[in-house]
């Protein structure tokens, strides 16, 4: 199953780096030159739970002149999701399909949007990851994949995905009903991620930091009242016991921490933005996660600022609105 890796940050790289490793044909996206280039000249470097390999996988910074594919994985953020919903379209078989294992709400329907529900596939990783620097991918926590069709069935491809997926050392198992599964994730994220990218404290630290931990109970509260509100079934019958006991045991970085490091967008807006704009339809107020959001907006802006922007001249920036409240009362 000729497989491309859609996205090929942290997460993507680790997965089409170990498939490959296992001896499928896998190709690596990604439109970052740096990585790419470094992949291609020295192979990838995957590291961590599963052991240092230095892998040798195909990597292009773009789909123009691929042959067309059987399977494409959809792993990059969900601001670019519309964009690989696009390139899966442009690279797939006719009998070809998608599967997002990606963060957040929103993705399944892009992707839906895009290529017709019959060529979409979905599920959830509780695996991490960490890209320390272009070439490299760290595999920092072994979790559970869990990936099914939209309607449920057992089809042969999506068992077959997760064969491939198991050979590669990537524990995967076929479910029933995806979409509980991706809202229990979602659930999951959206009451650690946000608060980590904010404080800087991993998850056993905000676990045994109690002004946080009670922070992200107020938070909860909002999430889980939303779900309950809109009818969705989750996974997991005590979300918020599975959350607390998650954060107590595990130090890795989240995604959101690592975007906000690297002065990148992050995915609030499919996380806890999306929990306030479902509770706005609901006629529900959620506060928490509406101060929540805010701050992470303001972090995005102030390091992208910092990292990837001349300096500021706040003095001329003083003058400048000065000028704009002038010219707004002689108006």
């Amino acid at each position: 199953m000729r497989t491309y890796m859609i996205g090929s940050g942290a997460m993507g790289s680790f997965y089409g780096g170990l498939l490959a490793k296992a001896g499928y044909d896998v190709t690596l996206i990604d439109p970052r030159e740096d990585h790419i280039q470094i992949v291609r000249r020295d192979g990838l470097v995957v590291d961590g739970v599963r052991g240092r390999n230095v892998v040798q996988v195909p990597a292009v910074t773009t789909h123009e002149g691929l042959p067309p594919c059987d399977l494409a994985i959809v792993f990059t953020d969900t601001n670019n999701t519309p964009a690989a919903a696009r390139e899966a379209k442009a690279v797939l078989k006719p009998d070809g399909f998608a599967l997002t294992l990606q963060n957040g709400i929103g993705n399944v329907e892009a992707l839906v949007a895009e290529l017709g529900e019959e060529r979409v596939t979905a599920g959830v990783t509780m695996n991490s990851g960490a890209f320390p620097e272009p070439g490299r991918a760290t595999y920092t926590n072994a979790g559970m994949t869990s990936i099914g069709e939209l309607d449920g069935r057992r089809s042969e491809r999506i068992q077959t995905v997760a064969r491939m997926l198991n050979e590669a050392g990537i524990e995967t198992t076929v479910v029933d009903n995806p979409m509980s599964w991706i809202w229990s994730k979602f659930v999951h994220n959206c009451a650690a991620n946000a608060l980590a990218a904010i404080t800087g404290l991993r998850g056993g630290e905000m676990y045994r930091t109690p002004e946080v931990s009670a922070l992200q109970d107020r938070l909860l509260d909002e999430i889980l009242a939303v779900v309950e509100r809109k009818g969705i079934a989750l996974v997991e019958p005590d979300p918020r016991k599975k959350i607390k006991a998650h954060a107590r045991i595990r130090y890795n970085k989240p995604s959101m921490m690592q975007h906000i490091e690297q002065g990148r967008r992050t995915e609030i807006d499919s996380l806890n933005g999306a929990i306030v704009r479902e509770a706005r339809v609901l006629g529900m107020a959620v506060p928490y996660n509406e101060a929540v959001v805010a701050i992470v907006k303001g972090l995005e802006k102030s390091r992208m600022q910092l990292l990837h922007e001349p300096p500021r001249d706040y003095k001329k920036l003083e003058e400048e609105a000065e000028e704009e409240v002038k010219r707004e009362r002689a108006g």
